[in-house]
């Protein structure tokens, strides 16, 4: 989801000399739009899979708009999420005795008979199965991504960020004009 300034051209015909102070506002008003966007499709994202909305919102990196380059954006990545940020329950360390992993998913809870809970030697927690029916290899289970839910939610994210840049820059414009003072006093 990108936030981009056309036309800056005109845009500083009509604040004439205010230029270089125009496009800080404008840039400053793409900051704050895109990061309200953000902030909708979190809550809405974080809804629907049952997520924390701190998770949500590492997994929505934002780049910043600069005077250099006049766009913002965010996106979500098709990296699967480890299942283990759904909430997963099971005894641990199982010792071989477990009845398996539960997991919240879209309000349900789900269970994997075969898996566990481990924490690596990196300090890393996770959910994981077997391979095969010997002690290794095991391999680390994942829900789904992002990116799908995220393009459900897309209308919603645009719409907020429009809105927000829309009074953002208003209010970026009305600040830069009151400032500047007509010359006669």
């Amino acid at each position: 989801m990108n936030i981009t300034v056309e036309n800056t051209d005109a845009i500083v015909a009509d604040l004439g000399g205010l230029s270089y102070k125009a496009m800080r506002g404008a840039v400053r008003a793409m900051n704050r739009a895109i990061a309200s966007g953000r902030t909708a499709m979190v809550r809405e994202i974080a809804r629907d899979t049952g997520l924390k909305a701190g998770d949500v919102r590492d997994a929505l990196p934002i780049r910043d708009a600069t005077i250099e380059r006049a766009e913002a954006a965010f996106r979500a990545g098709l990296t699967r999420i480890p299942l283990i940020y759904f909430k997963a329950k099971a005894p641990e360390p199982s010792r071989g005795k477990g009845r398996g992993v539960s997991y919240a998913l879209t309000g349900s809870r789900n269970r994997i008979p075969n898996a566990f809970i481990a924490t690596m030697r990196s300090g890393h927690r996770g959910v994981f199965a077997r391979k095969a029916t010997k002690r290794l290899p095991i391999a680390e289970l994942y829900g789904p991504s992002l990116g799908h839910v995220f393009a459900k939610y897309r209308p919603l994210g645009l719409a907020r960020t429009r809105e927000a840049f829309d009074t953002a820059f208003a209010h970026e414009l009305d600040r830069l004009l009151s400032k500047q003072e007509p010359a006669g006093g």
